[in-house]
């Protein structure tokens, strides 16, 4: 599938779209060839095929590790244990070690040919070497000497001479198993992180809708047919009909129909997007609670989902990590080696000693310069790292993450979610004593009178509201003729002080409520204006007393007019065709709080385990801990709760909306008793049900009696996180999509000086690029899927660090994950991953210091390559007890 000229932009005031100002020309496109097999999985693989390949080369390794390791391990101590060396030993051994040196090291002689093919050389031709040298010349000291005579035991001695060992020449089997051994485990850790990065990529396709309602026209009946088929399947072009609690299965632009849509999963944002006619949509977006109908602009890996994750791999394959410091050494280190291996021999030759005397030597020189420390430098000090930091809360993926930690100077931080919460709650609630006397309420009266109008409500901000007055102990009251006013606010019913009438609730935007005519007093309007200059949510409520419904269109569950109707019916425009389009009638409205949810896959599970239930469908809020729960079939509160508490988190009913269409009155299709041939549509339902009201131009008999002010707050740990990232000498830059000054109230409270507000999703990757481009550093922290690309582009020259909170695909683009979601947990990171890297650069230097003090004793026969194997051993263990000094990290 082409990747060239694939250009997206979208522009400020884009609602509901996630864009990506995207230029692939080809070149870029084909910079790196995983990258651009990736693209291509977007379009036509399915989410498990990105990176089988790895998966496949980490489970050869694995095989070849798990029969290679205990041969190994047996030829070692039977080698090196005179107490174990039986009669024959030496020929058990030989036999034992066969498919260790041949099977089990053919990873590493392959390489070595094909390196040797192309005119170079890696640490794998050294390792191929030793193995084959030590090898060949044990074979011969079998075959063609006293080695292979019954009886003969082996002792430790430091010089290579025959009779060291009752004139036996020497073999080194043990030397040649564990050479391989250490590697295949080396090699095996490396392509379980290399496929493990690719779970960000198949976490941004399971993002994705796997199925979507396509709209075609019947030539026969002339009528809208509606279609099931495989999101993979979608053409430009085509019209699809997402219904509430459904995903927009690819970008498109919305033809008709009004909704919000939850964008956290793509941007961490937790208050959802208002959509209507003409806006573009975003795929992998949850539609809330409209109906939608949009025409496909983009499919595969034309769309921005699939656009963010070629960013990710571009950025990933940018990468210069330090373990490869060994590969890149090796290039004039092993050609030196083979060449001093080589005139080791010729000496000895040259003086007269004897052939094994210079073959010795030789294998001697190769075995004790195998890179067996230098292996285990980067993998045992990220190993002890890694557990340490585990311990504190922070995950390090790997060790390509700690090359430039040490000189990490700027850190970026994502506003929502990183440094505040990401989690609306109910701040205040700002009353004007004029309007609450001439009502008779108080604070409380209003906070019941609000709660309940917002209960059915799935709105984040209307969650906040009803959580925060569960929070101060009041319950909402009962409402009836609950309206949701598109992107405006809600309406709804409640008992009136008189027996005559009801007073209606208006809950919303202050424009809204200004345009009908409310009397808003100037105390509220200055609340408002307050509230949103440093950062915060704010709506008013009005109330209009003894209202009396007078609506031009019944009420229904589901807003379509006639002509939409017409125009979904799969056979005909009868209403008793309808039944395919309409859901069946709830029962009830349940709203419920549910506690210890993490990330985006929490609410999948909670949404699975309630949707398993018969007439049960939910909608999960992470923002807010909430969710809401319609009943088309009888359940009860302790029902609902136990299933929450089967999948693992803690659930509260706060209220339950009863429809005037009773558990009794629905018969098996979901349909009032007495209509079964009639699908619930207008006209079939009283006034106390969820639908549409029709309010008129002007409300002057309205007036504002409260503003509820809610905010994402502030983490109480943030502050101290900027002080100590501060004293590490690292600079903190707040990075958000907000207005200016709510950016700066954030960053005034926790102490960040430099702010990059007003920042749209697709720009987060170049304001990283920007500040790398400034020879700055740059460690970014986020938490949302928009945020992957920043956090890949911060990768290639610093850190990504995402919460532990957000998204899955965040968290596996990142470097760092803080599973406790604690910026200080940032800072701690940074000391830890400093120290992982100083203890690696200790490590190599330590292992290079080896080989500088062992070959030239190798050289002049001073060492036998047994002795060379058990020093390489050493070295080894100095290794890892030196690794070992991480776990007192702080």
């Amino acid at each position: 599938m082409p990747t060239s000229s694939s250009h997206l932009q979208a522009s400020a005031n884009t609602p509901g779209h996630t864009p990506s100002s995207l230029d692939h020309s080809p070149a870029s496109s084909s910079t790196h060839s995983s990258a651009e097999n990736t693209v291509t999985a977007y379009g036509t693989s399915r989410p498990t095929e990105v990176g089988e390949g790895a998966r496949r080369h980490a489970e050869e390794l694995k095989r070849r590790l798990a029969i290679a390791a205990p041969l190994g391990i047996a030829v070692m101590v039977i080698s090196m244990v005179p107490a174990f060396q039986f009669i024959g030993w030496q020929w058990v051994v030989a036999a034992l070690s066969l498919p260790v040196v041949t099977w089990g090291a053919w990873p590493f002689h392959s390489a070595a040919f094909m390196a040797i093919r192309h005119g170079s050389t890696t640490m794998d031709t050294l390792v191929s070497l030793g193995v084959i040298a030590s090898t060949l010349w044990s074979w011969w000291a079998l075959i063609a000497t006293d080695a292979g005579t019954l009886g003969m035991t082996m002792h430790m001695s430091l010089l290579p001479r025959a009779d060291a060992h009752s004139g036996h020449a020497e073999i080194y089997f043990e030397g040649a198993c564990m050479i391989v051994v250490f590697l295949l485990a080396g090699r095996w850790m490396e392509a379980r992180a290399r496929y493990r990065a690719g779970d960000a990529l198949r976490s941004l396709l399971e993002l994705g809708a796997k199925e979507a309602t396509v709209l075609t026209a019947d030539p026969l009946t002339n009528t809208q047919v509606e279609r099931r088929v495989p999101a993979e399947d979608l053409r430009v072009g085509d019209r699809i009909l997402v219904r509430p609690g459904e995903k927009v299965a690819t970008d498109g632009v919305v033809e008709s129909g009004n909704s919000s849509l939850d964008t956290s999963l793509l941007t961490g944002e937790s208050i959802p997007v208002d959509v209507s006619g003409g806006d573009e949509v975003t795929g992998a977006t949850m539609n809330t609670w409209g109906t939608l109908t949009i025409r496909v602009t983009r499919v595969g890996s034309d769309t921005t989902l699939a656009q963010i994750g070629r960013m990710v791999t571009d950025a990933q394959a940018g990468k210069a990590p330090v373990q490869r410091l060994a590969d890149r050494i090796s290039s004039v280190f092993v050609p030196v080696v083979i060449a001093v291996a080589l005139a080791t021999a010729i000496g000895w030759l040259f003086v007269g000693a004897s052939v094994q005397t210079a073959v010795t030597s030789a294998v001697a020189v190769l075995v004790v310069a195998c890179p067996c420390a230098l292996g285990l430098a980067t993998p045992t000090a990220l190993l002890v790292g890694s557990g340490r930091a585990s311990q504190l809360g922070i995950v390090i993926k790997s060790a390509e993450i700690l090359e430039q930690t040490r000189r990490i100077d700027t850190i970026v931080l994502d506003k929502t979610g990183t440094v505040t919460t990401g989690k609306m709650a109910l701040e205040s609630v700002v009353t004007d004593a004029d309007s609450c006397a001439s009502s008779s309420m108080n604070e409380d009266d209003v906070l019941v009178l609000v709660a309940g109008a917002e209960a059915p409500s799935e709105h984040p901000l209307a969650r906040a509201i009803v959580a925060g007055a569960a929070t101060r102990g009041v319950r909402p009251i009962a409402v009836t003729g609950f309206t949701n006013h598109a992107g405006l606010g809600v309406s709804a019913l409640v008992p009136g002080a008189s027996t005559s009438g009801s007073d209606l609730i208006l809950v919303g935007r202050l424009s809204w409520l200004q345009g009908l005519g409310t009397r808003i007093p100037d105390s509220l309007e200055r609340a408002v204006a307050n509230a949103q200059s440093s950062g915060a949510s704010a709506v008013v409520a009005a109330v209009v007393h003894g209202w009396e419904d007078s609506v031009s269109q019944p009420l229904v569950s589901v807003s379509l007019d006639e002509d939409e109707a017409d125009r979904f019916a799969p056979q005909s425009p009868a209403p008793a065709d309808l039944n395919s389009v309409f859901d069946p009638a709830p029962v009830a409205t349940i709203t419920m709080n549910v506690h210890g949810m993490t990330c985006a896959s929490c609410v999948n599970r909670v949404e699975r385990k309630l949707g398993k239930l018969q007439g049960v469908s939910a909608s999960v809020n992470l923002a807010t801990e909430s969710a809401v729960i319609t009943l088309t079939e009888p359940h009860t509160d302790e029902e609902l709760e136990a299933i929450v508490a089967k999948a693992g988190y803690s659930g509260r009913v706060l209220q339950r909306v009863e429809s005037s269409a009773s558990a009794q009155d629905v018969d098996s299709d979901g349909h009032k008793a007495g209509s079964s041939s009639s699908p619930h549509i207008e006209g079939e339902q009283s006034s106390d049900a969820t639908g549409i009201r029709v309010l008129p131009a002007s409300l002057d008999e309205a007036h504002a009696v409260a503003v509820l002010v809610v905010r994402d707050s502030v983490k109480p740990s943030s502050a101290e996180a900027m002080k100590q990232l501060v004293a590490l000498g690292i600079e903190p830059v707040l990075l958000t999509g907000d207005n200016s000054e709510a950016a700066h109230d954030v960053a005034q409270h926790v102490g960040i000086e430099r702010v990059i507000a007003q920042v749209m999703p697709d720009e987060k990757r170049d304001v990283i690029a920007q500040l790398q481009g400034e020879g700055r550093v740059v460690a970014m922290v986020g938490d949302g899927v928009n945020d992957a690309a920043a956090l890949a582009q911060a990768s290639v020259k610093g850190l990504g660090i995402a919460m532990g909170s957000g998204t899955d695909v965040a968290i596996e683009v990142a470097d760092i994950t803080l599973v406790n979601s604690d910026l200080t947990s940032a800072a701690a990171a940074m000391r830890i991953s400093r120290a992982t890297l100083r203890i690696i650069k200790e490590n190599l230097f330590w292992a290079f210091f080896y080989n500088v003090l062992m070959v030239p004793l190798a050289i002049a026969g001073m060492l036998t390559p047994m002795i060379a194997s058990a020093a390489m051993a050493c070295s080894s263990i100095f290794v890892v007890l030196n690794s070992l000094r991480l776990r007192r990290a702080h």
